[in-house]
């Protein structure tokens, strides 16, 4: 009856072929291995490309619930990709379950035809469709909102962390200009917290060269407003402009 249809394009092969791939075939798993591998997907895709893209800008010890949100929304992003991916797979071969007629080539892309279904043929492909793609659709569906849901829920918690711990000049992360404590009586500021005072960086060449570190680069002064007008702010402008960290 389908003997004009290439077999493997027909409704019926494609549907098969979908049950056997390694990655299509997720979608009728049943729901605790299903969620396993989109679990895995996510490891993974946390630890090769979210995390390392999220540790460039936040520290994952001293900015932690940034870290993760941030490396959440990657990996996240990638999950969404390969549930869209299956959905639109499975979604192509149920369409053309539940068609009357579908478009076939004999040979190649100049040759297409139209294959109109006998009565045996489409009610096969339509219970096939409505029993067995038709539910899948509706899983992806339910991932894809909640992937989708979670990734706006974390953008929002990252973006108000963000806004609301930006340094003068906007920035945050490690492109910020590290906050530093003045010291009392007026002694000075230090950036780093293993120094504890202004005598430490004359004995200690340790302690002197983790405050070289937490300063960027920069004049200490250039980090306190106070500081750095009485110092005269020009300067540490013209420091910015040849690179160093704001």
């Amino acid at each position: 009856m389908e003997t004009a249809v290439p077999v493997d394009q027909r409704p019926a092969t494609q549907l098969k072929e979908l049950r056997d791939s390694q990655l299509y075939s997720w979608a009728t798993l049943e729901r605790d291995a299903y969620l396993k591998r989109l679990g895995v997907l996510f490891t993974s895709s946390f630890c090769l490309l979210g995390g390392p893209i999220a540790y460039q800008t936040f520290d994952p010890f001293g900015q932690t619930a940034e870290f993760l949100l941030s490396g959440a929304l990657g990996a996240g992003f990638v999950v969404s990709l390969a549930v869209i991916r299956i959905y639109l797979g499975w979604s192509y071969v149920g369409d053309r379950l539940l068609s009357a007629a579908v478009a076939y080539e004999e040979t190649g892309w100049y040759d297409g035809q139209t294959f109109v279904k006998p009565p045996e043929v489409l009610t096969r492909d339509r219970l096939l469709g409505t029993y067995e793609v038709k539910p899948t659709l509706a899983r992806l569906k339910t991932t894809l909102l909640g992937t989708g849901g979670s990734l706006l829920f974390s953008a929002f918690l990252l973006f108000g962390l963000i806004s609301t711990q930006a340094d003068a000049d906007g920035m945050y992360g490690r492109g910020a200009a590290a906050a530093p404590r003045v010291l009392a009586g007026g002694e000075g500021i230090l950036y780093s917290n293993r120094v504890k005072s202004i005598a430490d960086l004359k004995s200690d060449d340790e302690a002197a060269a983790a405050e070289q570190a937490a300063q960027g680069g920069r004049p200490g002064y250039c980090g306190d407003r106070f500081f750095r007008a009485a110092a005269g702010g020009s300067f540490c402008s013209s420091f910015d402009s040849r690179g160093g960290r704001r």
